[in-house]
């Protein structure tokens, strides 16, 4: 099959982007003809898998979002394609995977937290409103055959937002690189990483890792920090792409010691392996393919009942689920809990083994299975 994929950009960091590339190479590895449609990559050339640059003014973010979107819809026409996904809000495709969940389900999650005032901005702002407006659009009737929702939270959102038909909306969860991402990587990794970072061997290290501190309720997990077990010995280390001076203020100063920054990695593997578990007490995440790592490593998660992945974690099975993001003593609570070496250790292999059930191929074959199905409708 000859299929394009839009996505605006493919960065280091991100779990969406990263997701992105590893789907493409699997595509192009069953033999199929991948071609990306995007304003930055950073890829090497690779079989099967052709790159289109699409233009994007980036003098302020409303030109971007709009200019990739008109171009990339363009360029697409120029050729033909069995299917066009978009991973982006854009104006063509055949396919829309809504990895950035529902933004009008982030701006209300988002608004909770906010000054009046800065709900007021939020609300007449030019590059909110063009998004939901091509939100709008995109989910209208005759603008998509399929949906992709990468949660059921996803998906429930469209529904409360927008009329789309239930059989439009498919559920396909990511998938991990099981390999990569393991319990035996500690044997490893861990010894080197805690020497490197200075955290004390028996120290219990949680890990969040996530670009876009706002939406990850950095905030909040610093702020959380002065109801943790003031006896136990812990660090949190916060890998991602975000103004750390700024949310360092969050925590009490006594305690901003003991919380360790780090720019993004390639070698992410690696921290999992140094860490004991796992703390993402996002706002709004459509899943967090982070989660999924995390889970794979062998670490019980704290995440929000607002993170997709929420799907598919039993709380206090293979880890913990927040009700409230915003709930500073709660989410200390839960990350209290897994102070204790026989809660961590068997939450953690329980962790791994849901994870199992989401290795990469299932993703790619469930995709390819939509492409035939969305074929055979095309070309009866």
């Amino acid at each position: 099959m000859k299929i394009a994929v839009v996505r605006q950009k493919y960065a280091l960091y991100g779990g969406a982007e990263n997701f992105s590339l590893e789907f493409i190479r699997q595509l192009a590895a069953a033999g199929h003809e991948v071609h990306i449609f995007a304003n930055q990559w950073t890829g090497e050339a690779e079989a099967n898998i052709f790159f289109h640059k699409v233009p994007a003014l980036r003098i302020n973010s409303w030109l971007r979002v709009w200019s990739f979107a008109w171009f990339a819809r363009r360029l697409l026409s120029k050729e033909r394609f069995d299917v066009i996904q978009s991973h982006e809000r854009t104006w063509r495709q055949d396919v829309y995977r809504a990895g950035d969940g529902c933004h009008k389900e982030w701006l209300e999650q988002r608004g909770k937290y906010l000054s009046g005032f800065r709900r007021w901005q939020m609300k007449w702002s030019p590059f909110h409103r063009l998004v939901l407006k091509i939100e709008r659009e995109l989910f209208a009737p005759g603008n998509y055959k399929k949906i992709v929702a990468i949660s059921d939270l996803v998906k429930k959102n469209i529904h409360k937002h927008y009329a789309v038909p239930d059989e439009d909306v498919v559920v396909v969860y990511n998938g991990v690189d099981l390999e990569r991402f393991h319990p035996d990587k500690r044997a490893l990794h861990r010894d080197a990483v805690r020497d490197a970072l200075r955290v004390p061997k028996d120290a219990v290290l949680f890990l969040c890792v996530g670009s876009g501190f706002e939406r990850k309720g950095v905030r909040f997990l610093l702020e959380a920090t002065q109801y943790l077990d003031a006896k136990a010995d812990w660090r949190i280390l916060v890998v991602g792409k975000g103004n750390w001076e700024r949310y360092l203020k969050y925590a009490p100063e006594r305690l901003r010691p003991r919380l360790i920054y780090r720019e993004p990695v390639k070698d992410l593997e690696r921290y999992y392996a140094a860490a004991d578990a796992f703390v993402l007490p996002s706002i709004y995440e459509p899943f967090g393919n982070v989660n999924l790592e995390a889970l794979a490593s062998g670490l019980p998660v704290v995440t929000t009942r607002f993170c997709g992945a929420a799907d598919i974690i039993e709380h206090g099975i293979n880890g913990l689920i927040v009700e409230d993001p915003g709930n500073r003593e709660e989410i200390a609570a839960n990350m209290n809990r897994l102070m204790r070496n026989e809660e961590r250790e068997g939450m953690g292999r329980l962790a791994r083994i849901v994870a199992e059930k989401f290795p990469p191929s299932r993703n790619t074959g469930a995709m390819l299975g939509l492409y035939k199905e969305l074929s055979a409708i095309s070309c009866p």
